[in-house]
């Protein structure tokens, strides 16, 4: 099916254009998907129809999955805030940009809804989108354990910018995907990097209820850029040891956040070969044939 704005129009929630960023809400199932997508200008012909043709490399699009549910996870942005909206209503606010066209803006909003398409399908029989799977172990734990508490919050978004320095360098694609979900009530990111190392006493104080899914999280962000190395490693295996999580949970929580990225690496490729999915394992330091077994897991699901 191609992807217009006419079609997706009815589950557009919020469209707000901010410069030249169109901010934008999808509500599909009662499930919102968050996004951003560049509104640009395009002197082709405007009589064709817009394209859905995306081309996202898949980090940017496994970040951009991973943040939608760590919204989820706290209940909005990391500090819960969630916009106030009353059934299907639609913010489209423009604060600036008026130099785009209504088919510029059009467009990003359809090159933002095919981003996050790969999670969804569209059922030919009911004629609308629907969300394309079951849900991953990952996201069961954190819908069933949202956090909610406000220290557990904070420290959750230290904790992630902790990991994000743990090999020494910040690149500006993690800035960014840090800067979606922080606000005054965390810390800006600037504010956070100035931040000292968080202490035993800090991370024992994380609610009971709320452990296991702040390291989980935390993992899974790790696991993201396909590049866990040595540093990273040893950073989890010290915040594991301070929350007082024993062997067997933080095993079991690794592999959980592992299975999760690569089942997102799965779908994203579209398809992926045995080889393919080694030497993805390997990146991420997954057992081969774990990783194999996640992949027909994620089929089971699917049918």
């Amino acid at each position: 099916m191609e992807i217009t704005y006419d079609s997706i129009k009815p589950l557009i929630l919020e469209e707000r254009l901010d410069g030249s960023t169109m901010h934008l809400k999808f509500k599909v199932e009662e499930e919102i998907f968050e996004t951003k997508r560049s509104v640009r200008m395009d002197s082709t012909d405007s009589t064709n129809k817009i394209k859905s043709m995306v081309k996202l490399n898949m980090i940017s699009r496994m970040r951009s999955s991973l943040l939608r549910i760590i919204r989820t996870a706290v209940g909005g942005g990391i500090a819960g805030n969630t916009a106030s909206m009353v059934g299907n209503e639609v913010v489209r606010q423009q604060t600036s940009g008026a130099n785009f066209s209504v088919a510029d803006k059009q467009r990003a909003v359809v090159e933002a809804f095919t981003a996050i398409s790969f999670q969804l399908y569209f059922d030919e029989e009911d004629k609308q989108w629907k969300i394309a799977r079951r849900l991953s172990d990952f996201e069961k734990r954190i819908k069933s354990k949202p956090i909610t508490n406000a220290y557990d919050k904070k420290t959750l978004a230290r904790l992630l910018i902790e990991m994000a320095k743990a090999d020494g360098q910040i690149a500006q694609e993690e800035k960014e995907f840090f800067t979606e979900f922080l606000d005054e009530d965390t810390g800006t990111f600037a504010e956070l990097m100035r931040e000292a190392s968080l202490s035993r006493v800090e991370l024992e104080e994380v609610s009971r209820e709320a452990k296991e899914n702040v390291f989980m999280i935390t993992v899974a962000v790790a696991l993201a850029d396909k590049d866990f190395d040595e540093k990273e490693e040893a950073k989890l295996n010290e915040v594991s040891d301070m929350m007082g999580i024993d062997q067997r949970q933080k095993d079991d929580l690794i592999r959980i956040a592992q299975n999760y990225t690569i089942e997102s690496a799965i779908q994203l490729s579209g398809q992926m070969s045995r080889d393919e999915i080694y030497v993805f394992a390997d990146k991420i330091g997954m057992p081969r044939e774990e990783a194999e077994r996640a992949k027909v897991r994620l089929e089971k699901r699917l049918d």
